[in-house]
């Protein structure tokens, strides 16, 4: 009788040098040389400095912001040669701006930073050894001195009320505009109506221009006044023709105490 069998294998121990062949090829992946990058660009802002204003009994409050640059570098060399290089760079900043900063009253932060900004990035400030060179773009943002913003507050408080009367102030008129542009559209519909045109050939009176504008916002009272106008108006119709003159008066007074609910022959 045969069995059918495998001889088992007896395991292996490697050697010394098997085994640092092993550890290098499992390490390798994770150490390996980093991919070098054709463009690196990092925007990094500092903390503030200060610098004094003219009369040096105020500081501005100096925050820079560096965007740095390179070509062909490692992304962690870019990053070491930027913490080495960034104390250097603040240092030219100060000594840069310092003389700028007296020129300019407390209050004037704004100018301040206006030039500032014009003449420090006007050439990039380039730095580095030899095939790793860095080039740094700076910028600023400048505050007043906190005593100088608080003085300040009154002035712009009283200024943005100012401003909220104006825009009120224009509000208004256009709204005023816009009703005087409603109501001539209504005087001219008016006139359209042959008894307006009646009325008004019969009394060439500045009271009538008014009680004849209360009268199309509805107010009863303004046109028994009307009334009591056209009547006087007919004990003396000037330049008008008996006739013509009686025709207009009664389709006046006939229409306006109509509104006005007055009966004629009460």
């Amino acid at each position: 009788m045969t069995t059918d069998f495998h001889r088992k294998e007896q395991p292996t121990v490697p050697t010394g040098k098997e085994w640092v062949r092993r550890l290098s090829d499992w390490w390798q992946p994770a150490v390996g040389e980093p991919d070098v990058e054709p463009e690196l660009t990092d925007c990094r802002p500092t903390a503030p400095i200060a610098l004094a204003a003219k009369g040096d009994a105020f500081d501005f409050s100096v925050r820079p912001t560096f965007v740095w640059r390179a070509r062909r570098m490692h992304r962690t060399r870019f990053e070491h040669l930027i913490d080495l290089y960034t104390p250097e760079v603040l240092d030219a900043l100060r000594l840069r701006s310092e003389r700028v900063a007296r020129t300019f009253e407390p209050h004037r932060s704004q100018h301040l930073e206006q030039e500032l900004n014009a003449r420090l990035p006007a050439m990039d400030w380039t730095m580095g050894p030899a095939g790793e060179r860095l080039t740094c773009r700076p910028e600023v943002f400048v505050l007043p001195d906190p005593r100088v913003r608080e003085s300040m507050q009154p002035y712009w408080r009283r200024r943005i009320e100012m401003q909220a009367d104006h825009d009120l102030a224009m509000r208004r008129a256009e709204l005023t505009r816009e009703r005087t542009r409603a109501w001539s559209k209504v005087m001219e519909d008016l006139e359209d109506d042959p008894r307006s045109r009646h009325a008004a050939s019969l009394v060439e009176h500045d009271a009538f221009a008014e009680v004849f504008t209360a009268m199309t916002q509805g107010r009863k009272d303004e046109l028994l006044r009307l009334i009591d106008l056209l009547e006087q108006a007919g004990r003396s119709y000037n330049g008008i023709g008996l006739y013509e003159y009686a025709e207009g008066l009664d389709a006046a007074l006939t229409d306006y105490r109509k509104r006005a609910g007055e009966d004629k022959r009460a």
